[in-house]
């Protein structure tokens, strides 16, 4: 009786041990391709080329003064300084057809002031600009017609740009993730002029490197994969 409770103790220790070897072996096999799979993407970009005008934005009235016609505007004090008379402007408002309306500017205030620009806004320090309107049927101005003026303070040139979803920054400065080899590397860089949803790329990629667009779940050396469309 002994003997035989003995061989099934042992056969029972036998498939228990084979248990954990398989388990430990099946665990093994697995985390693997679960680290890979954790360092998932939804995709990649490619730095953009894009045509920018350095300008400055005002807002303002439009005012007649004999046969001619102006747009008065409030520049920013911290924008002024880049404001010169003979640059161009673009004018727009509820009254004037984007693109319809344009000018140079013809005098810079000689004192700053504060003003509201809208109902809502807080109070800000401003300089008076006078744009002189050039181009434009001006038969339908009327003066006190609110404008935009859309200041050019320089030249046309092509940057490179990338939204700001795929710029992350650490204590050594702001940074991409790149596609390379199927791996995601870490590669700084440095930004330039900022716009609403993106910013210039001064350093750091060329036309050829995919981006990353979720650099939070992304660490240097990751090993990534692209989802398949839907």
């Amino acid at each position: 009786m002994m003997k035989i409770i003995g061989k099934r103790f042992t056969v029972l220790k036998t498939l228990i041990v084979a248990a954990l070897l398989f388990s430990a072996g099946y665990i093994a096999f697995r985390v693997p391709a679960a680290a890979e799979s954790f360092y998932p993407f939804s995709g990649a970009i490619k730095p953009e080329l894009c045509v920018y005008c350095p300008s400055v934005s005002a807002k303002g009235s439009i005012v007649k003064n004999g046969e001619e016609w102006f747009a008065v505007v409030a520049v920013n004090e911290g924008d002024i300084s880049s404001v010169e008379t003979g640059q161009s402007a673009i004018l727009s408002g509820a009254a004037l057809p984007d693109g319809s309306f344009s000018g140079t500017v013809e005098q810079i205030g000689d004192s700053a002031h504060t003003a509201a620009l809208s109902a809502v806004s807080t109070p800000e320090t401003v300089v008076d600009v006078t744009v002189k309107i050039m181009q434009g049927d001006t038969k339908k101005l009327r003066a006190g017609y609110s404008v935009t003026a859309e200041i050019r303070t320089g030249d046309e040139r092509t940057v490179t740009m990338l939204p700001y979803s795929v710029i992350d920054q650490d204590e050594t400065g702001e940074f991409v993730y790149v596609l390379e080899k199927g791996s995601a590397v870490k590669r700084g860089i440095v930004t330039g002029i900022e716009l609403s949803d993106r910013t210039e790329i001064v350093s750091g990629l060329d036309g050829k490197d995919s981006v990353l667009t979720n650099p939070e779940a992304l660490f240097d050396g990751a090993r990534v994969r692209m989802r398949k469309a839907e």
